[in-house]
C-alpha cells in the first residue's frame, strides 16, 4: 500500500546506468549545458536539440563528445532515446517534450518541472570513488547545490574520503 501524503518522497534516489545509451537534451542554454555535461560524464551518448547552444556546449560539439541537431524540437527527435531532458525556457515546449517522451516509452526529465518529470537530477559531488547526490524532490535545486557545496567543504576540511 502506498502513502500519497506530502511527506512521502516522490522520487527514489537511484543510480542510473546511462553508459552508451542515447540521451536527448532539448535546449542549448545554461541548464541544457549542465544536463549534457552530467550525462556525458556518465558515459551517455548525448544529442542536444536546439537552434543555438552555449559556448560550453559548442566546445563539446566541436570535440565530437556531443551531437548537435540544430533545429527546433520535433517529436521524432525523441525516437529511440533512453532518456529525454527538456531544458528550454519555454514551459509549453518542455511539456511537449515530456509528453512525447512518455508516450514513446522514453524516460523523461523536465528541468523546469519536477511534477512532469519521471527522472530528476540531483546535485552531484564526486570524490574519488564516492559520489554523493543531493535531492530536494525537484522543489529547490539551488538548495540542493548549496547543500552539496557544504558537504564538499566539510569533506575538504576533514581531508576527503
Amino acid at each position: 500500500m502506498t502513502d500519497d501524503t506530502a511527506e512521502t518522497p516522490r522520487f527514489l534516489p537511484v543510480g542510473l546506468d546511462v553508459r552508451g545509451k542515447d540521451c536527448v537534451v532539448v535546449g542549448g542554454g545554461s541548464v541544457g549545458s549542465r544536463k549534457v555535461t552530467t550525462l556525458g560524464h556518465a558515459g551517455a551518448v548525448v544529442t542536444v536539440v536546439s537552434p543555438a547552444v552555449t559556448d560550453e556546449l559548442a566546445e563539446q560539439i566541436d570535440s565530437g563528445r556531443v551531437r548537435w541537431v540544430r533545429e527546433t524540437f520535433r517529436e521524432e527527435h525523441v525516437g529511440g532515446a533512453f532518456l529525454a531532458v527538456a531544458a528550454t525556457d519555454d514551459d509549453a515546449l518542455n511539456a511537449a517534450v515530456v509528453r512525447v517522451a512518455v508516450q514513446s516509452g522514453t524516460l523523461a526529465c523536465d528541468a523546469s518541472s519536477a511534477e512532469r518529470s519521471q527522472v530528476i537530477f540531483g546535485a552531484l559531488l564526486e570524490d574519488g570513488e564516492v559520489t554523493i547526490a543531493v535531492f530536494t524532490g525537484g522543489r529547490d535545486p539551488a538548495r540542493a547545490r548549496r547543500t552539496r557545496d557544504r558537504i564538499a567543504d566539510l569533506m575538504a576540511r576533514e581531508g576527503g574520503s
